[in-house]
């Protein structure tokens, strides 16, 4: 046999050894999300389907993330397929917290986040847009008798596809919206063919409070100091724009800060929050409060308790509030088009609210050889919490 096929033959038992390892590493730390599968039913199967889609997206499973979020959207878009749907389903919420969890309206968004991003790297424009703008629609179902939302990720994101599809006229209607939103977004650059997603932190959380935890209260996810992100390419060190703040999105409707919801309609504060954490030093912050209020409120402590449901309690009814809530998903999602090589590299730094680099965070990340989406994460997922 000769050195150049030994050679080959070597390279090739090696790369399937690697393979085989990773596959293996990646069902074991899979499983806990099958045991809850089996373990838990119809109830919570949406609420683990977005869970195992996270985290199989986050191990570059993409092909179990395509599939646990495929389930995930059928369910939600069955019952959130139009308006009056959404009304009954918000309806519904006040039944004790027992209905099958179909997830909150940021929830639901982010589910078509992740479907969107995996398109994008299948480099299927269409159905990227098409997932980004569904995603659009459900938060538009979310704000009330309002129409409208407030998630500018998923409109950034619908006008990305667009300006990789070379599809101008839907790229200018989805940077029209965009606009309304954030202003100062960096606009997509000749040549640019590589989009940079960053998420940062950890999930918002869902807590019961008050006498018999009627109440629910939303609080900032645990144990994380990034806010502020940057990448260093090319030997030039850019930062990466903070679109999206998860923690307002779950706090919020429409741009305005919940104080309340009873029996699923929201009631508004007479007073507006601060939009908190990873927005606050963009002009985004007065685009979403300026035009609800003439004045910007107390800003809120970022890790305070967040009110965001009284429960009517009839004396007959049980209705604890419900607190199951999607923990892989992060606190915020920052963004970055740029024009990229083959093979290159680049580096991405994570800082602390006051401009600290925390070192131990950085990562080094490769750029894809056709250009398309470099998805980082400050952190690996969590434990995920019991839900009874």
């Amino acid at each position: 046999m000769s050195s150049i096929v030994k050679h080959g033959l070597a390279a090739a038992i090696l790369a399937l050894t690697t393979n085989t390892a990773v596959a293996v590493d990646t069902q074991a730390r899979l499983a806990p999300v099958y045991e809850r599968l089996e373990s838990e039913g119809e109830r919570n199967a949406v609420l683990n389907q977005m869970e195992l889609g996270a985290r199989a997206y986050e191990l570059k499973d993409y092909e179990t993330a395509t599939r646990a979020f495929d389930f995930a959207l059928n369910q939600i878009e069955s019952f959130y397929s139009n308006k009056e749907g959404a009304e009954q389903a918000r309806s519904l919420w006040y039944e004790e917290g027992r209905k099958d969890f179909k997830g909150e309206p940021y929830e639901r968004v982010m589910a078509y986040y992740y479907r969107g991003l995996l398109y994008l790297q299948e480099q299927d424009w269409g159905n990227a847009r098409a997932s980004f703008e569904g995603g659009m629609l459900q938060d538009a179902f979310a704000e009330e008798d309002q129409n409208r939302f407030d998630f500018a990720l998923m409109a950034y994101l619908s006008a990305w596809a667009s300006f990789r599809e070379s599809n101008d006229v839907m790229q200018d209607r989805a940077l029209k919206e965009l606009a309304v939103l954030r202003k100062d977004v960096p606009a997509f650059g000749k040549g640019h063919n590589t989009l940079l997603v960053v998420e940062t932190g950890t999930s918002p959380r869902k807590l019961g409070d008050g006498i018999g935890h009627y109440e629910l209260v939303y609080r900032r996810g645990r144990k994380f100091d990034e806010e502020r992100v940057a990448v260093v390419l090319g030997g030039k060190e850019t930062q990466v724009y903070p679109m999206e703040d998860v923690f307002w999105q779950a706090t919020s409707r429409g741009g305005r800060a919940v104080d309340r919801i009873v029996k699923g309609k929201a009631s508004f504060r007479s007073t507006n929050a601060g939009v908190g954490g990873v927005l606050a030093d963009t002009a985004s912050t007065l685009q979403i409060l300026q035009p609800i209020s003439g004045s910007l409120g107390a800003v809120a402590g970022t890790l305070g308790a967040i009110g965001a449901m009284q429960m009517f309690v009839a004396s007959k009814v049980n209705a604890k509030a419900d607190v199951r809530y999607w923990s892989s998903l992060p606190d915020a999602v920052h963004v970055m088009s740029l024009k990229s090589n083959p093979g290159q590299t680049a580096t991405v730094k994570f800082f602390d609210k006051a401009g600290t680099e925390l070192p131990e965070l950085t990562q080094t990340v490769t750029m894809p050889d056709n250009g398309g989406v470099v998805w980082v994460r400050s952190r690996p997922s969590g434990t995920m919490p019991r839900h009874k």
